[in-house]
């Protein structure tokens, strides 16, 4: 208990100095950063006299100001914080438990806060770029997650897959783009002050028009995705869960760390992000207090969503290769005997002069595999395993049938000739005479 007390400061105050080793060298910039935004704050306050009748106001709006400023540039800092978390993990210990995959998605949302950050503080002159980069990370950032949490649970990490959840966003990226480098500074100045910071589609012709819509279709995809990375995400964790359940008996730390927060945390930023984008950003940018409660809210759930996955210690890449095998194994034989079981029930075997060939097409196989199925699991030859099934065939026949006469049952066991009939009979049957 008391371990587990203290592993989270102790892992944070880690990354802290990992951190800090990295800044290092930059530290004599990020002092000129400090200073200078120090002087930047006297002047400000050097200002404030000459404006005594109205310094309650002011100091109220210099509060708000700042409280925006943070509330504006906290997800960013939440989400730039754990890319270089995770990114010295990776590099110190290998992509172990997805933690490329999970890199990646924290960097997608990192340009996409970056992109809010740009918005809140009216950054005009790299609209279109944040824009374009918004648009871009606010269609994959969910898709990403989705690929982590697949990763994670099933071991996979299929390009082909990642290349399809990144079309979309790609697609629209470009098309923004586009359209961004079409318009004319005033068309520019029009799209942003009208449909960005108004949420209005009043006085937009051509491009911008078409930009605005664009916009529009990005979010309903936005709110498809959304919905989709839930349902399949929390399918994925509770297969992966149940994977480990019937593998292992002490399972604590192999199941995904904190099930219950993971699928809590999934769906409250599905429920926030999907909202949001409905409702519009700009709805917050003038309310800094509003807008501080919903950044605190986003940032506590990135935060958590990316510490679970930074100390999640096991996968599916981490079983064993022997218990994989044996899950393989106990796959295989379960295949094998609906094979075999499908031969009873069609009863393919009651074909005349049918070989392993033939078989082996109808199951949907290969001689060879075929061969070796009926080997393993039922220790005889092919022959023997189909005469064997024919004879069991023509004695129920020959019970229920005892006026027909034996020639026209064993044909309809699938014999052409009664020699062939009366040696296998001979051979397989536990009656010394042919039942009358």
């Amino acid at each position: 208990m008391l371990y587990r007390t203290w592993i989270v400061p102790y892992r944070i105050f880690n990354i802290y100095l990992v951190v800090s080793r990295l800044l290092q060298p930059y530290s004599r910039h990020l002092y000129l950063l400090f200073d200078y935004l120090c002087r930047k704050s006297r002047e400000f306050r050097s200002i404030a006299p000459l404006f005594a009748s109205s310094r309650k106001t002011i100091e109220t709006n210099q509060i708000l100001s700042v409280i925006h400023l943070i509330a504006s540039f906290l997800p960013l800092a939440v989400c730039a914080f754990w890319s270089v978390a995770i990114a010295i993990t990776l590099r110190e210990r290998g992509n172990r438990v997805a933690h490329r995959q999970l890199l990646l998605w924290s960097i997608t949302a990192t340009l996409l806060y970056a992109g809010h950050f740009f918005f809140f503080n009216r950054v005009i002159n790299v609209i279109p770029v944040s824009d374009t980069i918004y648009v871009v990370s606010n269609l994959l950032v969910y898709p990403l997650y989705l690929h982590y949490i697949t990763v994670l649970t099933e071991g996979k990490a299929n390009r082909c897959h990642l290349r399809f959840i990144m079309l979309p966003s790609m697609v629209f990226g470009i098309i923004v783009a586009a359209l961004y480098v079409m318009m004319s500074d005033d068309e520019c100045r029009l799209f942003v002050d009208t449909y960005l910071y108004q949420n209005s589609m009043q006085g937009l012709s051509g491009i911008p028009l078409v930009q605005a819509v664009v916009h529009h279709v990005a979010k309903i995809l936005f709110a498809i995705g959304v919905l989709v990375v839930l349902f399949a995400g929390i399918r994925s964790i509770r297969r992966y869960n149940r994977l480990i359940d019937s593998i292992y008996a002490d399972n604590d730390d192999k199941r995904l760390y904190g099930i219950t927060t993971i699928l809590l945390l999934m769906v409250l930023t599905g429920m926030v992000s999907f909202m949001v984008n409905i409702i519009g950003r700009f709805v917050f940018l003038d309310s800094a207090i509003p807008l501080a409660l919903l950044s605190c809210l986003f940032s506590g759930l990135l935060y958590m969503l990316c510490y679970r996955g930074f100390i999640q210690q096991f996968s599916f890449a981490d079983i064993a290769q022997e218990e994989r095998d044996e899950i393989a194994e106990a796959l295989s034989q379960k295949v094998n005997l609906h094979l075999l079981q499908k031969v009873d029930d069609e009863r393919l075997y009651l074909k005349p002069g049918l070989t392993l060939a033939e078989l082996a097409q109808q199951l949907g196989t290969n001689r060879t595999m075929l061969s070796k199925i009926i080997n393993q699991e039922t220790g005889m030859p092919f022959a023997e395993f189909i005469n064997r099934k024919r004879i069991a065939y023509f004695i129920r026949l020959a019970k229920e049938n005892p006026e027909v006469r034996k020639q026209d049952l064993a044909e309809q066991a699938g014999y052409t000739s009664m020699r062939s009939f009366y040696r296998n009979y001979n051979l397989y049957s536990d009656y010394h005479e042919i039942p009358e």
